[in-house]
């Protein structure tokens, strides 16, 4: 049913009909009847068919009340609110419209008129009767509060907010006015404005719990995560048990890294809203990120009860399985999707890429054929046989997949094809880059990593890859710099990126320029709780160039640890450790 609009409540109130015994009232709601007794009899029982609950017997009263009398604009402002209840809208507009041609100044029935229009989305007719009733009443504060609605929701900006600010005038307290501007603003894309209108409700009605709800919304769309995250946070002093504001404020959180916080907003939201499942995905998606993989995997669990066909939790429930190194159940979940969907490409690389990760390469191999055999020639499972192919030396095989995969990738770009995946041809440029860099290929090498940053940007793997290249060749070390910077650009925390940067300024012969970069490299790394052999090589080949020999032999030692076997760490440890040096 639809919803009625309040001026219809207002017409039902305060109905005086008294019946007792067959005697009626002569005065029905304040109004003195001198009408055909015939149309006050059928008014009267209309009346309380209306009260008695038996709507369409009203109707029917109604109507005949309405034949007897056709010039009550009472009559018929009641038979409009009966047509509307029952959905039948043009006969409603039809009865509001004689009783307008009753009583033209009627504000009231001007009003339902003006609001029927704009349910319906008749604007410029809504726009009318508005318009009709400021000429009546230049300061009827309702039809200027619509009418603005009507001009908004015809785009009309300038026109509705004149509306509002004539309300304003008179009412510069109205929160709801500043309110509904703000919602104007933000569609205009005037978000400067927008946030000082939400910001102003709030200022005059501090309970106002949309304001603050929409203020946030202005501040992630202008991308200004903690201002947005402050909006809501403000929210919740007003209204701690909102579950929206939760479920929003876990979103910022998880989007900026911010997982502890995003899984207490999400848990809070859990408990206010149990019904909802989706909620265990994201807390799910906070215990991995946090590496709580047995947490993630009961949240997974839990949602994937409740939708047992949902591909993308099993995918999830499969990669917290590989991290706690349950490998098996990890195969079951691929395989359970695979089990549905037998054309699902990402499960079929995942379980090719389980398998290679527990050295068995019969069965990763077994499962990139299996997988090409229903989706003949699919680019992703290509890429992984030639991975597979690379990894295990067998180069002459690589390759010629890699330049199958980049074709048939081109040929789908062409065509504008659903199909195209630009991650796909970057990591076979990339991967074909790399394959030819350890055949000696230098200039073909880089030449692939710039193809991948031409078809990938933001790749920042591929310009790291090249800034290295010429550093670790001593040559173009200006470009070098460049590159790296780019992919620094990216990501700025990325110790192997971190790493490279030290590494042109140490063939720059800029070295503590490197020894704060490989410092840095080693120390987000240790946050990480990782290491790498290479970085403190880097540094310990710095600080000998600093003169500090006795942390150089320290840090190689550290990498003699991670790399046992590495002959030329032993040497340098030898070396430098000598007294007469």
């Amino acid at each position: 049913m639809k919803k009625k609009p309040a001026v219809w409540n207002a017409l039902l109130l305060g109905l005086g009909l008294w019946l007792s015994c067959g005697t009626l009232k002569a005065d029905i709601d304040g109004e003195d009847l001198s009408i055909d007794p015939r149309a006050y009899w059928y008014y009267a029982c209309a009346v309380y068919a209306q009260r008695t609950g038996d709507p369409n017997q009203a109707l029917s009263d109604f109507q005949q009340a309405a034949r007897y009398d056709p010039t009550s604009s009472s009559i018929h402002d009641r038979l409009a609110y009966h047509y509307y209840v029952q959905g039948l809208d043009y006969k409603s507009v039809e009865e509001l419209q004689k009783s307008i041609q009753i009583e033209p100044n009627n504000i009231e029935t001007r009003l339902m008129l003006a609001q029927l229009f704009a349910s319906q989305g008749e604007y410029g007719k809504a726009q009318k009767e508005y318009q009709e009733i400021l000429k009546i009443d230049p300061d009827n504060i309702d039809a200027h509060y619509y009418l603005a609605g009507v001009l908004a929701s015809q785009n009309r900006t300038e026109d509705a907010l004149q509306q509002y600010e004539a309300i304003l005038k008179d009412n510069p307290k109205a929160a709801g006015v500043y309110y509904n501007m703000g919602l104007i603003y933000t569609r205009a894309n005037q978000a400067f404005k927008a946030e000082d209108s939400f910001k102003k409700a709030i200022e005059l009605d501090p309970s106002l719990e949309e304001a603050y709800t929409s203020l946030g919304l202005v501040y992630e769309l202008d991308e200004k995560p903690q201002e947005a995250i402050g909006a809501y946070q403000d929210l919740l002093k007003v209204n701690p048990d909102n579950p929206q504001v939760y479920l929003a404020l876990g979103q910022l959180y998880y989007n900026g890294k911010r997982d502890k916080d995003a899984l207490d907003a999400f848990q809070n939201y859990a408990r206010l809203k149990p019904d909802d499942a989706t909620v265990d995905d994201y807390i799910g998606l906070c215990y991995f990120r946090l590496q709580r993989y047995p947490e993630a995997i009961e949240s997974f669990q839990k949602l994937l009860d409740k939708e047992p066909a949902n591909a993308l939790v099993r995918f999830r429930l499969a990669a917290a399985y590989e991290e706690t190194k349950d490998y098996a159940s990890a195969e079951d979940q691929l395989k359970s999707i695979l089990d549905n969907d037998d054309k699902s490409v990402d499960a079929w690389v995942r379980l090719a890429l389980l398998y290679d990760k527990q050295k068995d390469d019969a069965a990763a191999q077994k499962a990139v054929e299996d997988g090409l055999k229903a989706m003949p020639a699919q680019p992703d499972l290509l890429l992984v046989e030639a991975m597979l192919y690379q990894e295990g030396e067998k180069n002459d095989q690589a390759a010629p997949l890699y330049r199958k995969v980049v074709e048939a990738e081109l040929v789908y770009k062409h065509k504008q094809a659903a199909e195209y995946n630009v991650g796909t041809l970057a990591q076979a440029y990339f991967n074909l880059g790399a394959l030819m860099d350890k055949q000696g290929k230098f200039d073909d090498a880089i030449d692939e990593m710039k193809k991948v940053i031409e078809v990938q940007p933001d790749n920042a793997d591929a310009y790291n890859y090249i800034g290295y290249s010429y550093a670790d060749k001593g040559i173009q070390l200006d470009d070098a710099e460049k590159y790296v910077q780019s992919a620094l650009k990216l990501d700025p925390d990325n110790s192997y990126y971190l790493d490279s940067m030290g590494w042109v300024y140490f063939k720059k012969e800029k070295y503590k320029e490197a020894q704060e970069q490989f410092e840095k490299a080693v120390q987000n790394l240790k946050d990480a709780q990782k290491d790498d052999a290479v970085i403190y090589d880097h540094l310990a080949q710095t600080l000998v160039k600093l003169g500090q020999k006795d942390e150089a032999v320290a840090q190689w030692k550290k990498a003699l640890e991670l790399d046992p076997d590495n002959k030329d760490y032993s040497e340098k440890i030898e070396k430098n450790s000598s007294p007469d040096l």
